[in-house]
């Protein structure tokens, strides 16, 4: 991929992966050529479904920062691109609306008021979620890159960032790579986060934990996935089960086709476990609500 692909061609292609029932496009990068009326009826020729809409800050604008940059001015810009992308998400009918701060934190000691950034960041947020209404908010967390290091950098960060706010429609995505850059368990950060009923959205993928790779799920830690996919299944997830790879060399539908097949394989030994009990005490809390949506 050059980056100057047309979206409208890609999301034809999407509509030839088979399985694949929906996408989720990023704003603004997605809606610089296309517009939402356009965008709409390749979605809907290709017989796709938009569950999400994904922020991004771009840079250089938000370089130093989206809701924690230290300019007023800034952070305004910031908290605007997110309510365009929750008036976008309701153009397409979709609830729910994922924010990645790629941008806020920092590489030095001393160069971030951490004080100073919670204060704001939390201020930034409820002002979006306030905005949002009934439409689900979600935070996206990656302990790094491109930044240094990130001011959410682990699940009980964006765990404590939601609890300070309050919103009821405020929520987690969890990256499975971004999980393992994290040096964390991504089934005990899934456990984390379904019991507070703050488990909006996932991404899946694989990674060498290092760096985030975005390899074909479970082609390098299978159990940990299974695990992860179990904590889904047994406390009532809702949300998509979305692919967040990187076919940089491979080829893109049949990668994703891959990325399907392996997943239903998973959620299928994912159910056994669960309906067996094979986890000491796992029948003792049940938490979470909704039906499970196989996406």
């Amino acid at each position: 991929p050059t980056g100057n692909e047309d979206v409208l061609d890609l999301i034809k292609i999407a509509g030839t992966v088979e399985g694949l029932t929906s996408l989720e496009m990023n704003y603004p990068e997605h809606f610089h050529k296309a517009s939402v009326e356009e965008i709409k009826a390749a979605m809907s020729d290709a017989g796709l479904t938009m569950e999400a809409i994904q922020l991004r800050w771009p840079s250089p604008d938000f370089s130093r920062g989206g809701f924690t940059n230290t300019d007023a001015t800034v952070r305004a810009a910031a908290v605007q691109l997110v309510k365009e992308a929750i008036d976008v998400a309701r153009d397409f009918g979709a609830g729910h609306v994922i924010m990645w701060p790629a941008h806020d934190g920092y590489e030095y000691p001393l160069q971030l008021n951490y004080v100073d950034a919670w204060e704001v960041l939390i201020e930034s947020m409820k002002e979006v979620a306030d905005y949002a209404g009934e439409l689900k908010i979600s935070l996206e967390y990656k302990p790094a890159e491109p930044r240094g290091r990130t001011l959410l950098d682990s699940t009980g960060s964006v765990m404590y960032l939601l609890e300070q706010c309050g919103n009821a429609n405020l929520g987690a995505t969890l990256d499975f790579g971004h999980l393992l850059m994290a040096q964390e368990s991504p089934g005990q950060s899934a456990g984390m986060a379904l019991r507070q009923n703050k488990l909006h959205g996932v991404q899946l993928n694989d990674s060498f934990g290092a760096a985030d790779d975005g390899l074909v799920v479970g082609t390098l830690h299978l159990p940990e996935m299974l695990e992860f996919v179990y904590y889904l299944r047994k406390y009532g997830y809702s949300g998509t089960y979305y692919f967040d790879t990187d076919p940089i060399r491979e080829n893109p539908v049949k990668e994703c086709e891959m990325n399907i097949r392996r997943m239903k394989q998973i959620i299928k030994i994912a159910d056994e476990l669960v309906q067996f009990g094979l986890i000491e005490g796992s029948s003792r809390v049940h938490v979470g609500q909704g039906t499970t949506n196989r996406k």
